[in-house]
């Protein structure tokens, strides 16, 4: 059997392309999976020291809990609370954001 030497070109192009395009995908899957594995490490971190700073500082807190009247204060641990979680409310708002505007840009490269 034997076949047009053109069409074998045209076969060999198509080939290459869908080739490089794969390649090509492959390395931005690559390079995506590194910078997120990339910040779990400093998130993790940062998470741990928060955890031991509200810990510490609750604990520090907590012989000035009892006003003159013995009525249990919690103003200071309440503060305590908003400090641990406006860092955390701000990841997670981030976070969103960061996932969003990947979405656009993936249906705008479709």
């Amino acid at each position: 059997m034997s076949y047009p030497p053109g069409n074998f070109t045209a076969r060999a192009a198509v080939v290459n392309r869908t080739h490089r395009v794969v390649r090509e995908q492959a390395q931005n899957m690559r390079e995506q999976r590194e910078r997120e594995r990339s910040l779990w490490v400093p998130l993790v971190i940062c998470s741990l020291l928060m955890l031991v700073l509200c810990y510490s500082v609750w604990y520090m807190l907590d012989g000035y809990d009892v006003t003159p009247s013995g009525i249990p204060d919690a103003s200071d641990q309440i503060m305590l609370l908003l400090i641990w979680l406006v860092p955390v409310i701000g990841a997670a708002l981030g976070l969103a954001w960061y996932r969003r505007e990947r979405e656009r840009a993936n249906e705008g490269a479709k």
